[in-house]
């Protein structure tokens, strides 16, 4: 008897192998999330503010599989990398990792100066910038974010003759989106990307007398102001479940293309200026919340659908069998 005959399996079986394996060769789900806010100024062009105190924070996550890291948190500008998996990117690198490799999950963001305190010293303006990845290679789930903001406590005071004091934003962002979800993606499983930016005032009752959230409309997304620019929406979110699966989707409303170098630079961004009303006097507290996070969720489909190339792998596998049978 061929040793053959022992290890010989069914053509069926062999079928099935053969399929599973090239259905799931290319499995796969990414997302990135990026947001860089420079050149953020805030002036009061009528009326007096006094600013009380002010409280940064940073915060990064990021879960791969079950397995979480949380870094950073109040009073904190620069929230360490949180990693889980195989990361490449360094300590404040927020270009893409891209797909590739083995599973990972990454969060990132760093306050990089700040007009409220002076950081460092002398400076103007505010700049801070996120990011989230995220990649699964087959099977699993993921989720990863990027946060920095402040809280600002201040006082308005009147000025003899005038109504009130106003409060300007003027800043410059370059937001930038990508998803992917392989076609061989079963039921259950997703992708999604999001991002958030908001300016709120609230008064010492707890009101919120001031609420800004550009979204690319000029005169939407705003309470309490007048919005003077709006380059693109930054409080969006995209989404890709088996229903819109196997192609890479991109925002870039701007048209500055992915982060390159360390992620922050400022030589393409959109415009974006806003006015609040006019405030009475008394203590207020001024919020600024700058998110970007993502969230993947991979299953494989129950019934395996050949891939390309599929049916010429069957048939080699028949061949084997049959030049297996013809030793036999």
């Amino acid at each position: 008897m061929s040793v053959f005959s022992r290890t010989r399996l069914p053509a069926t079986m062999l079928a099935l192998l053969l399929l599973g394996a090239s259905a799931g060769a290319g499995a796969s789900a990414y997302g990135y999330s990026y947001n860089n806010v420079f050149g953020l100024t805030i002036s009061n062009p009528s009326g007096a503010i006094t600013v009380l105190n002010n409280v940064d924070l940073s915060r990064t996550t990021a879960t791969l599989n079950g397995r979480s890291v949380i870094r950073g948190g109040s009073n904190i500008i620069d929230a360490p990398q949180a990693t889980v998996g195989a990361v490449s990117k360094g300590e404040n690198d927020f270009s893409r990792q891209g797909m590739g490799g083995s599973a990972y999950s990454r969060g990132e963001a760093q306050i990089i100066s700040s007009q409220i305190p002076p950081f460092p010293p002398g400076s103007t303006s505010t700049n801070t910038a996120n990011a989230a990845e995220a990649f699964l290679p087959g099977m699993g789930s993921a989720d990863a974010s990027g946060r920095n903001g402040s809280t600002t406590a201040m006082a308005v005071n009147l000025v003899v003759g005038e109504p009130g004091a106003t409060i300007a934003f003027n800043f410059q962002a370059a937001p930038f989106m990508q998803l992917y979800l392989d076609a061989t993606a079963g039921k259950g499983s997703s992708v999604t990307a999001n991002m958030t930016l908001s300016f709120s005032i609230i008064d010492a009752s707890g009101q919120i007398v001031f609420n800004w959230t550009p979204d690319g409309l000029i005169g939407s997304g705003i309470l309490g102001g007048t919005e003077l620019a709006d380059g693109a929406n930054l409080n969006t979110g995209y989404a890709q479940t088996p229903l819109t699966n196997g192609s890479l989707f991109t925002y870039d409303r701007i048209g500055c293309g992915a982060p390159t170098g360390n992620g922050t630079g400022t030589g393409c961004d959109g415009s974006f200026s806003a006015l609040s009303d006019n405030l009475v006097a008394g203590n207020y507290t001024l919020v600024l919340d700058i998110k970007n996070s993502v969230d993947l969720i991979f299953a494989p489909q129950t019934t395996p659908i050949p891939a390309p190339g599929t049916l010429a792998l069957l048939g080699l596998g028949l061949l084997g069998l049959a030049l297996i049978r013809h030793h036999c």
